[in-house]
């Protein structure tokens, strides 16, 4: 990860150490770029947000640094966690050519008590977790422990921004018991990879547990497939404005749409925008 990336604490190294050989974002990372990078259509109101905030701006799941690049190309000071080394190290490849060496990284889980100490308090304009970032967030304890967290790192008035999934009926019936395929793409070898996804969807927990199959066809014809798997714990509106204040957030609006349109029975996202009280 070069000398950019950073760890916060001893006690961080050592569980994020033990963690790796297991993390399912070591074999997502290898891919991940195939599908998110043609994928903009938020970039313009992150960079809207940040105008209205100004600097310096924290993206939390940062993963290949999707967007720390615009960020930064608009002239924002902006940093990067990621819980995953995998994911980090392509995040500073990506900034690397783009001649964005500048930025900080920083590998941190948020699902770890004070796991972002080692940053400045009362310090940031923005945050933000993008495209179901919070929803990694496995239960409604580290939910709550990481909105503290992010509460304590921003200024008083600061933004924090989440980009979470709507769970409409339609939506998490559309998963179940289903075997999608999710795109197919041709590397720089040759090779064609295929996508394909299973989820198992619990009403109950909250959860949706998402197996990933990454099938690759080399062009000597052999067939090599990776697997992943983790688990979203999405959250209702309601549910979602109390975690954000009981945590010390005053939530400004919830939209439905990057366009900013009102949040309605069948907006496939929630956007919301809530204030460090």
């Amino acid at each position: 990860m070069g000398d950019r990336a950073h760890r916060f604490s001893p006690a961080l190294d050592t569980i994020q150490g033990m963690e790796q050989m297991r993390d399912p974002y070591a074999v997502i990372a290898e891919y991940y770029d195939l599908e998110f990078n043609a994928f903009t259509e938020d970039v313009d109101l992150y960079l809207a947000f940040a105008r209205r905030t100004g600097s310096p701006v924290l993206e939390l799941g940062c993963g290949t640094g999707r967007l720390l690049v615009p960020l930064a190309r608009a002239g924002f000071q902006v940093e990067g966690v990621d819980r995953s080394a995998a994911m980090l190290a392509r995040a500073t490849e990506r900034l690397a050519r783009e001649g964005l060496s500048h930025v900080r990284l920083y590998q941190a889980d948020l699902t770890v008590p004070h796991s972002l100490r080692g940053l400045p308090e009362h310090h940031y304009s923005l945050a933000l977790l993008a495209v179901n970032g919070f929803l990694h967030l496995p239960t409604r304890a580290a939910q709550q422990a990481a909105l503290a967290q992010i509460r304590q790192v921003l200024r008083p008035g600061g933004l924090l921004l989440l980009d979470v999934l709507h769970p409409t009926p339609a939506q998490l019936e559309g998963w179940e018991g289903h075997l999608l395929h999710d795109g197919a793409w041709t590397l720089p070898d040759g090779s064609r990879l295929d996508r394909f996804s299973a989820h198992r969807v619990s009403l109950v927990e909250q959860t949706i547990e998402t197996r990933l199959f990454y099938d690759r066809r080399r062009p000597d014809g052999t067939l090599a497939r990776d697997t992943a798997t983790y688990t979203l714990r999405y959250v209702h509106r309601f549910e979602l404005e109390l975690l954000l204040e009981g945590a010390g957030f005053a939530v400004e609006a919830i939209y439905g749409s990057y366009q900013l349109d009102p949040l309605g029975d069948d907006s496939p996202l929630m956007f919301v925008v809530a204030q460090r009280a």
